[in-house]
């Protein structure tokens, strides 16, 4: 994700009002720095330190839980449609069931892709399901595949801009 992307999606996730702290855990833990030092770093370098704690690997669960909020926050539509294309239980863009989340046959699975990519931007849609596919409760081989082979559904590295 670019560093803007990254930004809104920080920006729409810190809507839920615990997650500034949790992010801000993260950043103290991931990056060992003192929680005085950091506070006293102007903004643009205490934003430099999320968007790193978020890329970092060792940090991915941090990077997925705020990913997700930010996806529920703003993309809840896009959500709601794909769980409703899949008959899954959801209130809204919240999924309502517990454990491991069955996989749809393949042919359902397309149709709901497909109608999402008719109806919202590609880059939104992608960034859903990939995060959609790495929840520890998906195991879905289809839609792996899928993000694998369809080029609409491709996440290019922005990371460098």
């Amino acid at each position: 994700m670019s560093s803007a992307e990254v930004a809104a999606v920080v920006e729409a996730a810190c809507e839920d009002d615990e997650l500034p702290e949790k992010i801000a855990g993260g950043v103290l833990t991931y990056q060992q720095i003192p929680l005085k030092r950091f506070a006293k770093l102007p903004e643009e370098t205490r934003l430099a330190y999320v968007r790193r704690t978020l890329r970092d690997k060792r940090a991915s669960d941090l990077g997925l839980y705020v990913l997700s909020a930010a996806l529920t926050r703003r993309q809840a539509a896009l959500i709601s449609s794909f769980l409703e294309a899949l008959k899954l239980p959801h209130e809204g863009p919240s999924l309502t069931t517990e454990g491991a989340i069955p996989a749809p046959v393949a042919k359902a699975l397309r149709r709901a892709v497909d109608a999402l990519l008719n109806v919202h931007e590609a880059r939104d849609v992608a960034l859903y399901l990939h995060a959609f596919a790495s929840q520890p409760d998906v195991d879905w081989p289809v839609l792996g595949d899928l993000l694998e082979s369809d080029r609409r559904l491709a996440l290019e590295d922005r990371s460098a801009s």
